[in-house]
């Protein structure tokens, strides 16, 4: 048998790796009368024939279609019901408390209890008054609880927050691409296996690296959907109970008191005139050693002047 030239395998490879969305809309159904169906790969013409690949894959999920299944169970590869969705919650909270070191003790508890973890915590100052606040992770099936049990901490729910992103179509399609992946993957060894030239097996080889790589990726993705749907992120914020300011009191007006004027008056002049008394004091002691010397002085000067009178012309 002669083998394919390398280009066309190549390019068969790379259809059956076209990402296709496997949501219940894109599905095969077979029809009513039993009849298969044939659904061409997304870029393929009608009068286009598709890989082989892709052929058992498409029958498969016909006959997967057609075939009855207990209530509430629902066909892989299509979106799980209500119960079973994948979805990623958040919720930040703002809460009011008596105390925040007890408010944060009660919630390290509270998460140990719930099966979660402490992703980040951190506390600050303000005013005087102390302040925290939190991120930590809770199973998912524990969120609402965990929401409730939170609410009963604090004094007071100033602000809270909640939202969800529901991921499940988004992870069937991963789960489509990487079954398509892998198969082009497999065909690729077996490729690899029958290359009759290393420019064959070169070539080959870089195609499979490629795909490897988008498989690493794909994966990478589904793990992350799962553990982030798996555990909800709650984000709570501490604040003490600060008092309640009280009204600015309206001003008495001023009753005129003449009794109560003349005591001030009479404080005043009680001060004023210990304050002369105190300063004379001062005088007498600092300039009493210059002043009394410069007395005699001016008074033998007046007595000597007077002692002989200048006589008449």
């Amino acid at each position: 048998m002669r083998p394919l030239p390398v280009g066309m395998i190549l390019l068969m490879l790379m259809a059956a790796c076209a990402p296709a969305r496997a949501t219940p809309a894109a599905l095969p159904r077979a029809p009513a009368s039993g009849g298969e169906v044939a659904v061409p790969p997304v870029g393929m013409g009608p009068a286009a024939q598709p890989p082989q690949p892709l052929k058992e894959e498409a029958a498969a999920r016909d006959r997967l279609a057609a075939t009855p299944m207990p209530p509430g169970v629902n066909p892989p590869g299509l979106v799980p019901n209500p119960a079973a969705r994948m979805i990623i919650k958040n919720a930040e909270m703002r809460l009011i408390v008596s105390h925040v070191d007890e408010a944060l003790t009660r919630i390290e508890g509270l998460v140990a209890d719930l099966g979660g973890y402490i992703l980040n915590s951190r506390t600050w100052f303000q005013e005087g008054e102390k302040y925290a606040a939190l991120t930590f992770a809770v199973p998912s099936e524990r969120f609402e609880e965990a929401l409730g049990r939170l609410r009963r901490i604090a004094l007071r729910v100033a602000d809270e927050n909640t939202s969800g992103q529901d991921v499940s179509p988004e992870y069937v399609d991963l789960e489509a691409r990487l079954a398509n992946l892998e198969a082009a993957a497999a065909r690729l060894r077996e490729f690899l296996q029958q290359a009759k030239s290393v420019e064959e097996a070169l070539e080959v080889e870089a195609r499979l690296r490629e795909l490897e790589g988008e498989i690493a990726q794909v994966k990478g993705r589904m793990n992350f959907l799962k553990g982030r749907s798996a555990y909800s992120l709650i984000t709570v914020t501490l604040e003490p109970m600060r008092p309640t300011p009280t009204p600015t009191p309206t001003p008495t007006p001023v009753v005129w008191n003449p009794g109560q004027t003349f005591q001030e008056a009479t404080e005043v002049l009680g001060v004023i005139m210990r304050a002369l008394v105190d300063l004379s004091i001062w005088v007498l002691v600092l300039g009493g050693p210059f002043i009394l010397p410069a007395g005699l002085l001016t008074f033998v000067v007046y007595r000597l002047r007077n002692r002989h009178p200048p006589k008449a012309g």
